[in-house]
């Protein structure tokens, strides 16, 4: 066969490949070289490579939003405003709530009633499995106030908020085909959100989802190995408090540092050698801490993949918001106005995100509750201004998750913004 007329011109080459001298070119830096790291949660590698920071881009670029600005705190065609009737015209209008308003979602993606789904086993193809799933939706507004998102509101406002999202935990975690609440908000055009009234909303399944059933299985695993739960040791990790003498016996010990690190992980409960590519146990230098109070940690996780992707944990094991008590639904409050705050003063914009809540099951196992320690994620796509986002495409695909800026840097630069919102910041001077 003769090969094509772009290859037929190339020789093979004879010459020796040529050999680079690591020792030549200097010592590890984490904010410079490719590395990986482990997300225990997920069971699962993410690719650091912090030198493309420095790429140019000529890609795709969001509309910018006008900061100067300000949306309407009542919009008559808003189908989530007071007194408004909903999407569905054979819905009553909206009752004139004050603060938080919830109500069953017009166009749920799970439904309560619907036909069983007969299965013939005799048909039966392992490739081609499918099962029914019922369940029932909420719409979660978070105020009456059309453009006051979290960022804008103050700690008492948010406060019931949260408390909206206990009350829908509590009224759903004993029916007998729920087994799980999954409470969250996507926050922003650019995230799918068809509403800009500032709202989330809760699915609640006959089934646990397969994000929450996976961080539930690796929780387990690391508990069966190290005796401890897995984000409470996380928690003293990022708090530089853990001393490897505080644990007892049998526990934490310097695999479990490794796991941290990145430098071992967990396969079917066990822990498996580190593939033979360079690995190291020094994690990177700089706090990964965005705001934190006595009840709450803010960090952008070790293992982020989005840019600026944080996580929320509960300083104490609680397995669900329910279990909070006031002092600690207010510092919950506090950390959600601060770093919301810092999002939106990063880029000068409403900075989008999606939010999600992971609790306990309420499918009544007390393994699953014992094993669950109360977490927000924060999954914003924002990566280099207002206006370029992060993609979610190729190696990250088809390989896996990859990300430019290091979680410390992109730490530091949360931290360095203001908590107070830059709107009001502008309004004061």
């Amino acid at each position: 066969m003769t090969p094509p007329s772009c290859l037929a011109s190339v020789a093979p080459s004879t010459a020796t490949p040529s050999t680079t001298d690591v020792s030549s070119i200097g010592s590890f830096d984490f904010n410079h070289h490719s590395h990986r790291r482990f997300n225990p949660l997920t069971n699962s590698w993410v690719l650091c490579s912090p030198h493309r920071t420095q790429r140019p881009w000529q890609g795709k670029e969001e509309d910018a939003e006008d900061s100067s600005t300000t949306s309407p705190s009542f919009d008559s065609k808003c189908y989530l405003c007071p007194g408004n009737t909903r999407a569905n015209k054979t819905i009553h209008r909206n009752p004139d709530y004050k603060d938080t308003f919830v109500f069953e979602n017009d166009f749920p993606a799970v439904q309560q009633d619907q036909p069983e789904l007969v299965v013939d086993d005799d048909s039966f193809n392992p490739l081609l499995q499918v099962e029914s799933v019922r369940g029932q939706c909420h719409v979660i507004c978070f105020s009456p106030n059309h453009d006051k998102t979290l960022a804008d509101m103050s700690e008492q406002e948010i406060l019931p908020v949260i408390d909206a999202w206990i009350h829908v935990y509590d009224s759903l975690k004993d029916k007998p085909d729920i087994n799980h609440v999954q409470i969250f908000e996507n926050k922003g055009a650019i995230m799918g959100c068809s509403n800009p009234h500032p709202h989330g909303q809760a699915w609640s399944t006959q089934d646990i989802p397969q994000e929450t059933a996976q961080e539930l299985e690796n929780m387990h695993r690391y508990k069966e190995k190290y005796h401890r739960c897995m984000l409470c040791d996380y928690v003293m990790t990022e708090t530089k408090t853990k001393d490897t003498s505080s644990f007892p016996a049998g526990s934490m010990n310097g695999k479990a540092n490794a796991v941290m690190n990145g430098s071992t992980h967990l396969t079917n409960g066990t822990s498996s050698i580190p593939p033979k590519s360079s690995s190291t146990s020094t994690a990177p230098d700089g706090s990964r801490i965005v705001c934190e109070n006595a009840s709450f940690l803010c960090v952008v996780p070790f293992w982020a993949t989005w840019p600026f992707e944080t996580m929320v944990l509960a300083k104490t094991h609680v397995a669900t918001l329910s279990e909070l008590n006031q002092a600690q639904k207010l510092d919950l409050a506090t950390i959600l106005r601060q770093l919301t705050c810092r999002y939106d003063n990063l880029f000068k914009c409403s900075f989008p995100y999606s939010m999600g809540i992971h609790q306990a099951p309420t499918d009544g196992n007390r393994e699953h509750h014992e094993t669950s320690h109360l977490h927000l994620h924060f999954y914003p796509p924002l990566l280099r201004s207002a206006t370029v986002k992060k993609f979610l495409v190729g190696f990250e695909l088809l390989g896996q998750a990859q990300r430019d800026l290091t979680p410390e840097q992109a730490a530091k630069r949360l931290t360095e913004c203001s908590y107070v919102h830059y709107k009001k910041s502008r309004v004061n001077t």
